[in-house]
C-alpha cells in the first residue's frame, strides 16, 4: 500500500501543494513511523527527552483541523534537528526511534541514514511552509 505525505496548514491550496518537495526515500517509511509512533509507547518518551513533540504532528483524511497538534515551522524544524544530532551522536533517545523507523523503512540503505534523510527532508517542508507565511503547520498522510 503506498503512502503521500504532504505539509498541510490551513488555507493551503492545490497549487501550493503541487510543488511542494517530496520525501527523498519516497513517503512510505515515514508514514509507516507516523503509525508506529502510535503503537509505541517507547516512541513518545524518548521524544520527550529529546524535547522533540513537534516531530509527532500529523493528520489524517478524517482528522478535522479543530483534532490537530498544530505546530509551528519552527517547532517542526527544531525537533527534526534535535533527532537528527541524537541519531547522528549516537544518543541512547534515539534508539528507539530508530528501531521504530526501521520496522517499516526502505531497507536500502541504513537505517539511520534513511531516518536522517526523512528527518532533513521534514526540515525542508517546515521552511517551505515558513516560506509561505503559516504559523501552523502538520503533516497529511493518505494511504
Amino acid at each position: 500500500m503506498g503512502a503521500s505525505i504532504i505539509a498541510y496548514f490551513p488555507g493551503v491550496t492545490d497549487d501550493q501543494v503541487d510543488l511542494q518537495e517530496g520525501f527523498w526515500n519516497d513517503d512510505k517509511a515515514w508514514a509507516n513511523f507516523m503509525v508506529e509512533q502510535e503503537k509505541d509507547p517507547a516512541i513518545l518518551e524518548a521524544v520527550k527527552k529529546l524535547n522533540a513533540e513537534a516531530i509527532m504532528t500529523f493528520k489524517t483524511e478524517e482528522m478535522e483541523d479543530e483534532d490537530i497538534d498544530w505546530v509551528t515551522p519552527q517547532q517542526l524544524r527544531d525537533a527534526c534537528m534535535k533527532i537528527r544530532d541524537a541519531v547522528r551522536s549516537g544518543a541512547s533517545e534515539a534508539k528507539p526511534l530508530l528501531a521504530a523507523y526501521g520496522r517499516g523503512a526502505n531497507g536500502i540503505n541504513p537505517v539511520d541514514q534513511e531516518f536522517v534523510r526523512d528527518l532533513e527532508d521534514i526540515i525542508e517542508i517546515a521552511n517551505w511552509g515558513e516560506k509561505l507565511g503559516t504559523n501552523q503547520i502538520t503533516l497529511e498522510v493518505t494511504w
